[in-house]
């Protein structure tokens, strides 16, 4: 899988294939901005963060400290029919339409899965057109672009802690004696 921008969808396809493009054709594009989501702020987590993981043989715990993001992607379709399309398109919304969960491991000190969710933008349009691209001679490509978001993205930090030993003595006394 590769992210491209929708216009180098077709070369890099033809490119993967030696020339020799296969439709349909989906393409997932992530925009490249993204927006910090204040309704998901928590003070805690922006500023000091939790404890997440401890590394034992360092003597070492993490702080974890997350700012929760909105990011947004296109599903682009590209296909030589009708046909092909409107079922592409049709499996997809469904798919999309109720939230599907995917899990991942996060590649930092923390040795743990954070879940996300994608779905359908429903405060966006889906784009549905013939592209200026050409297909063989004179055929057009049409394309459909569905726009989907991810609900429960976060932005991490580690920051280590090295973990200091106590030793607190006391004495029992009892009175009066």
């Amino acid at each position: 899988m590769k992210a491209v921008s929708s216009e180098s969808i077709l070369q890099l396809v033809a490119q993967i294939k030696e020339d020799e493009i296969e439709f349909p054709v989906v393409a997932l594009v992530r925009s490249p901005n993204y927006q910090l989501d204040s309704a998901r702020m928590n003070f805690t987590m922006r500023q000091q963060g939790i404890q997440s993981v401890m590394d034992t043989e360092t003597n070492e715990i993490f702080q974890e400290r997350s700012l929760p993001v909105t990011l947004s992607y296109s599903l682009t379709i590209l296909a030589t029919n009708t046909i092909d399309m409107d079922e592409l398109e049709r499996e997809l919304l469904f798919k999309y339409t109720s939230m599907y969960f995917l899990s991942i491991n996060l590649p930092y000190e923390a040795d743990r899965k954070i879940r996300f969710g994608i779905e359908v933008d429903f405060d966006q349009d889906i784009d549905r057109s013939s592209t200026t691209g050409e297909y063989l001679a004179e055929g057009k490509l049409h394309q459909t672009v569905i726009p989907l978001k991810c609900q429960g993205a976060v932005l991490v930090h580690y920051t280590p802690f090295k973990l200091k030993r106590t030793e607190v003595g006391y004495e029992i006394v009892t009175p009066g004696e």
